[in-house]
């Protein structure tokens, strides 16, 4: 114990006489282990929120979906009840004990007058019953009775998304309308009052479009009020049982599964009440499931954050072991044996790694809070939070034994002095450790790091391989930075002897030099990356709606017979409208190509039963798209089209049977100009048939190719490769329509709401609103990604940081004779900016040109893996000179600083004093 003592003393001693070097090596461990903890405390909040009180998340301790045809309108109820043969069963389950109680949700799409961005989901639930479990907190009125406001007439409570859009405030009243769903139904409308205000993560509610876009909740009799009976009867219904203490829940979960619709009713091919039906627990298996895939990265990239921490402790152990070999030679000619000098430079670098894990503990638990706030746009809601042990424990006792592990090899190198040789000739320098030696180490190492990464991800084998691939990557890596940084110090010096010797400088650590530039590559190249394909898909989607497409208002109309009059009308009333023209489409399948089954050796293939091909390799299912004329000519949505072969459409074509076809189309299937396309065409229907679906019968038409087309500049695709006019899409028994319309922006406002007044049931879309929700959307999904990046360049310039700081202290000598033959600190001072601005700089070309390269190859890529699609269908990949050049700069900005920071204290040490304990 005495002996362990003495270690202990002398190991504390040297980190204490550390100084700068010690602070710097410490913040390297600190900002891994804070890294870690960070992400770890993220991945434990995730899996808090989405799987505890798993009953009020779910709805129920049994969930259900009801048909799609088991709602039905009640003049006494309202909208989307449930139809007498389900009441009867679930209050039948009530009666007999089963379930304590059953509450239902709805959805349906609305329409708000004046707001014309994605529509909203609106939910209809029984304030009386809803929810279940959990409380739905109000945050406007706060600490309002959730039961009592929704149980107001024509009352909505709304999200905090649709409340913040459209400055909403309590009592405001707001016209909606429910979409029609046959060429029989009115467009009701209804005027509904603002009662309250919820947050997006509502007990009960589940996570869709409404989550993302907004959403309301309504009762029954409001829904009443202006949604259709046919409109309710094609949403499905979701049910939620709450269940005795005790009960069995799976054997009420098959009962109810098995609960089959009355004999003699209309619903033959849906012969059950209810599908899908799970239990709290099943739902929160499958959550904790997925989630595991959320916590093997998150625990992966704070253990790669840890290894930048781990690098920090080996180069300072390096330089001071390097620095005190005549003390270590001194301390073994007294009598201290190999083993004990290991182990006493090994405890060094455990107090390091002690120190740097309590200090990360604490930035871990800011820099958590300041993740989660993050990841909460990525997941549009919050999340809970709080101080889990987990993360905490986890992160000190990996900081610590990373940094043991990581100081082990110099430790080693230490134990091999021999103090004869350094006390007769006076060398620093450390004696050779092996070839053989160094790679057995580095390996138990690598083991050791793939057991942590085991325990981590709960896959000890899958750790292990995870830390060796890393390892070899790494080593490629820094293989390659090594070569640059030693191309680079072959380069001339042509601006003075301070640059002269911070290229010398610069190369002579070269495997330093290169471990700090893949960090500081790393960061900027994910960097880079985001920046460019986030401009990219932005830029994209504005020239497209803006410049590309022609037009900036899109209409959806359900009713596909009242096409013809809405054109007239809206040509006539909408104020600034420049150009107008229709579009619908219809699903359809290709029978043969001039009475033959076509050439489609290019397209994905299927096997049917018994291994038979289905169709034309398996993709004879299209999308036929109908083309209006706008003032003559044929125009297509997609932006301006170039013309391969044959003609285009005109107005002598709006009743025959002919075609256009993409040119990829008419690739793939051999099609050419003058041939006849046999095609089956299904009616009212927006894919292929489904049970219960009222529709026209399918019908086989064939159809003339009268031009090959190359498909338009937009990314966006709103028409496929096939077009044919219209009225004959039309006519096979579709019951939509799309119009597409340029307004004055001027005069977009009254235009849309004109519009939308005349619409007979659909939704009004004013396109430069969409381009700023999905810019909205994008920069929530990427800021997370952004932020690891972020994070490890940070970690680059700490690492630059403590290079500097050890550079320092390997060259006092030098530093001292410069200054005491006239050099001032500004010229020291401009030999470090120098070698860190080539640092910088170095690692920045190679980092961004890789991110740069890489996106610029995302098309070609995405080319290669839809199997040659057209370019037209990917996102054209642009970015800006000035960004890259600002990518660059904070490379360099963050190394010069770095230096400022660790070498300020250094210049300013006199020479006197250096060189006489020197």
């Amino acid at each position: 114990m005495k002996r362990f003592n003495f270690y202990l003393k002398y190991a504390w001693r040297s980190v204490l006489r550390g100084g700068q070097r010690t602070f710097f090596a410490v913040l390297c461990v600190a900002v891994g282990v804070a890294s870690l903890v960070a992400l770890q405390s993220l991945a434990a909040s995730i899996r808090d929120t989405l799987t505890s009180d798993i009953q009020a998340r779910a709805g129920g301790d049994i969930v259900a979906k009801g048909s799609s045809f088991t709602s039905s309108t009640d003049s006494n109820t309202g909208s989307n009840t449930v139809t007498p043969q389900a009441q009867q069963y679930l209050d039948g389950l009530k009666a007999n004990g089963r379930i304590v109680d059953w509450t239902s949700i709805s959805f349906n799409n609305i329409q708000i007058r004046g707001y014309f961005s994605l529509p909203p989901s609106l939910y209809t639930v029984d304030p009386a019953r809803f929810p279940l479990y959990g409380k739905i907190e109000m945050v406007e009125p706060s600490g309002g009775d959730f039961h009592r406001l929704l149980a107001e007439p024509n009352g909505i409570i709304v999200s905090r998304y649709l409340w913040d859009k459209n400055n909403y405030k309590l009592g405001q009243e707001i016209e909606v309308t429910g979409s029609a769903n046959n060429q029989n139904s009115v467009n009701k409308a209804g005027r509904l009052k603002i009662v309250g205000m919820v947050k997006s993560d509502v007990p009960g509610v589940p996570f869709d479009s409404g989550t993302i876009f907004g959403f309301g909740l309504i009762s029954p009799p409001t829904a009443a009020t202006f949604l259709e009976a046919e409109t309710s009867s094609t949403q499905a219904l979701s049910y939620y049982f709450k269940t005795p203490p005790g009960a069995n829940n799976d054997a009420l979960r098959r009962e109810i599964s098995s609960a089959a619709q009355p004999a003699g009713t209309e619903y033959r091919y849906l012969p059950n009440l209810f599908y899908n039906v799970q239990t709290a627990a099943e739902i929160q298996e499958q959550i904790s499931t997925q989630l595991n895939n959320v916590d093997y990265l998150l625990s992966i990239v704070g253990l790669l954050a840890i290894l930048i921490g781990g690098v920090g402790v080996i180069n300072t152990m390096l330089v001071v072991i390097g620095r005190r070999t005549t003390e270590i030679a001194t301390v073994k000619a007294l009598g201290l044996k190999n083993r004990q000098t290991i182990l006493i430079f090994t405890l060094e670098a455990v107090i390091l790694g002690l120190l740097g894990s309590l200090l990360g503990l604490v930035l871990g638990v800011a820099l958590g809070f300041g993740v989660k706030g993050v990841a909460e746009g990525l997941f549009f809601r919050p999340l809970n939070w709080g101080l889990y042990p987990g993360p905490l424990i986890i992160g000190f006792l990996v900081g610590t034994i990373t940094s043991g592990v990581f100081g082990f090899l110099p430790s080693y190198g230490a134990g091999r002095v021999r103090p004869a040789t350094v006390l007769r000739q006076q060398t620093t320098a450390l004696p050779r450790i092996g070839g053989w030696t160094t790679v057995l180490i580095i390996c138990l190492m690598t083991l050791v790091m793939g057991l942590i990464a085991g325990v981590l991800i709960n896959a000890l084998t899958l750790g292990i391989v995870i830390a060796f691939v890393t390892l070899l990557v790494l080593l490629l890596l820094t293989a390659f930075m090594y070569l640059a940084v030693f191309l680079t110090g072959k380069l001339p010096a042509p601006f003075g002897p301070s640059f002269k010797m911070a290229m010398r400088s610069f190369s002579r650590h070269r495997g330093r030099t290169a471990t700090t530039l893949l960090v500081m590559t790393t960061g900027l190249f994910f960097i880079t990356f985001i920046v460019i394909i986030a401009d990219s898909i932005k830029t994209s989607l504005r020239q497209t709606f803006d410049v590309n497409l022609g037009f900036n208002v899109v209409a959806l109309n359900l009713l596909g017979n009242q096409t013809e009059q809405l054109l007239t009308s809206f040509q006539k009333d909408v104020p600034g409208l420049q150009k107008i023209f229709a579009g619908n489409s219809i699903s359809a399948n290709i029978q043969a190509v001039n009475g033959q089954t076509p050439n489609a050796a290019n397209a994905p293939t299927t096997r049917g039963p018994g291994g038979s091909t289905v169709g034309l390799g398996g993709n004879s299912s299209i999308s036929l798209s109908g083309r209006a004329l706008a003032n003559g000519e044929s125009i297509s949505p997609n932006g301006p089209q170039t013309l391969v072969a044959g003609r285009n459409l005109s107005s002598a074509d709006a009743n025959k049977q002919v075609l256009l076809v993409s040119e990829d189309e008419a690739r793939r299937l051999g099609v050419k100009v003058g041939d006849r396309v046999t095609i089956q065409l299904y009616g009212n229907s927006f894919g292929p048939a489904q049970p219960g679906v009222q529709r026209s019968a399918a019908r086989t038409e064939d159809f003339e190719v009268v031009g090959i087309v190359r498909q338009g500049t937009s990314s966006i695709q709103f028409e496929r490769g096939w077009v044919a006019p219209f009225k004959v899409v039309a006519d096979a028994g579709i019951n939509f329509s799309i119009f597409y319309m340029l307004v004055d922006r001027a005069q977009i406002k009254p235009a849309l709401t004109q519009v939308q007044t005349q619409l007979v049931g659909g939704y009004v879309f004013d396109l430069g609103d969409l381009i700023d929700t999905f810019s909205r959307i994008l920069d929530q999904v990427l800021a997370f990604p952004l932020l690891l990046s972020l994070l490890s360049l940070f970690s680059g310039a700490i690492l630059i940081a403590n290079n500097v700081a050890l550079a320092m202290l390997e060259r006092r000598t030098e530093i001292g004779v410069l200054k005491a033959i006239g050099a001032k600190r500004r010229r020291v001072l401009n030999i470090l900016l120098w070698e860190s601005s080539l640092v910088g700089l170095l690692g920045g070309l190679i980092g961004v040109g890789f991110g740069v390269v890489l996106a610029l190859l995302v098309p070609t890529l995405a080319s290669v893996g839809g199997r040659g699609s057209s370019s037209a269908n990917s996102i054209p990949i642009t970015f800006s000179l000035i960004s890259v050049g600002l990518l660059l700069a904070l490379g360099i900005g963050l190394a010069v600083f770095a230096t400022v920071v660790s070498a300020w204290g250094a210049i300013q040490e006199k020479p006197l004093v250096v060189l006489r304990y020197e």
